[in-house]
């Protein structure tokens, strides 16, 4: 059974909330432009929203225990850049991504973040093994990449894209 918060977030497009069981908190981000895209709650119910000076459209945010780090990427800028990184999800640091590709989704294996984006020529990854600096890689195909995964049992990321109305998948290890 689903049920409505105690309290209400502000009118912004929130798009992506990931938990941190170190921190025993969830952080939610935005994609409406603002420096209020960021918000944070330890229960689900109560949310705080917490500024950040990095002004962008921010699309996926991943925490790893591994590295005691929220990860976010944005497919788009106003100020800032396209990556920002949080050790507690209220302090923000922007990072500067490895191409000025719009990234739509971001994950971790532990030890490595990867993220995907919807445009790029053969660029269309990006790789961190500590959420802060970013190196560009080879996409399998230039499609509209949207999200990623990472399974720990197959030991493989996985990505899917929407491009031009046809289903698009590719892995790596």
């Amino acid at each position: 059974t689903w049920s409505l918060t105690t309290s209400t977030p502000p009118a912004k497009v929130w798009v992506d909330v990931e938990w941190s069981p170190t921190l025993s908190l969830f952080v939610a981000i935005a994609t409406t432009a603002g420096t209020q895209q960021v918000m944070t709650s330890p229960d689900g119910e109560t949310w705080t929203i917490r500024t950040t000076d990095n002004d962008s459209t921010w699309q996926s945010v991943v925490w790893s225990t591994d590295h005691s780090l929220f990860v976010a990427v944005a497919n788009a800028v106003t100020t800032g850049t396209r990556v920002m990184t949080s050790p507690d999800g209220i302090n923000w640091s922007a990072r500067t991504e490895a191409a000025a590709n719009a990234w739509e989704g971001v994950t971790t294996s532990g030890n490595r973040f990867v993220a995907v984006g919807s445009s790029g020529t053969g660029n269309r990854v990006m790789t961190s093994d500590d959420g802060i600096t970013w190196a560009t890689q080879t996409s399998a195909a230039d499609k509209s990449w949207q999200n990623v995964t990472w399974s720990s049992t197959l030991g493989l990321f996985a990505a899917v894209s929407d491009s031009g109305g046809s289903p698009w998948a590719m892995t790596a290890p």
